[in-house]
């Protein structure tokens, strides 16, 4: 560590602690999440990721991205714990076979109401959920506000199908 950051942390290391602190965090996660937030931040202006380097916002931001991670991490793990999985008692195969029948026959349905625009549209989010719309309006044609309000009225219909069961 150079002499900048030896100055840094013990400039604001203090302030950064009690700032996670006082988001609730004990003493040791607190302490903890500020050297992973120290870490990573000497580590992007190590790689020349930084434009800039304010203290000790850059490092406050970095320690609130870090806290909101492990947050996210621990309602995931409550959400489903462990063996969870295992508990649920397996529905019958042939029963589930006949309600995913029906509901392709449903949406079926609802599809053949569309008009062929909205059946293009739907196919090319369906086929590619990843692609920006303004890419997929360009390949149909479309600008992205029709393109999406096609979106939106075949979406509506294929919900007006599936809430009349």
């Amino acid at each position: 560590m150079n002499d900048f950051w030896k100055a840094a942390v013990a400039e604001h290391h203090h302030r950064l602690v009690l700032s996670l602190l006082a988001t609730g965090l004990r003493l040791d996660e607190a302490r903890d999440v500020a050297q992973e937030a120290w870490l990573r931040v000497m580590e992007a202006a190590a790689a020349g990721r930084l434009d800039r380097i304010e203290l000790p916002g850059l490092v406050l931001r970095q320690a609130s991205f870090i806290v909101t991670d492990r947050l996210r991490a621990r309602r995931l793990r409550d959400h489903a714990p462990m063996g969870a999985a295992e508990d649920i008692e397996a529905s019958d195969s042939s029963e589930h076979a006949t309600s995913a029948s029906k509901l392709l026959d449903l949406l079926d349905a609802g599809l053949a109401n569309a008009t062929p625009r909205e059946r293009l549209v739907l196919r090319s989010t369906l086929e590619r959920p990843d692609e920006r719309h303004d890419s997929l309006a360009a390949d149909a044609g479309l600008s992205v506000q029709r393109f999406r309000q096609v979106l939106c009225s075949v979406r509506a219909k294929l919900r007006r199908v599936l809430e009349g069961t």
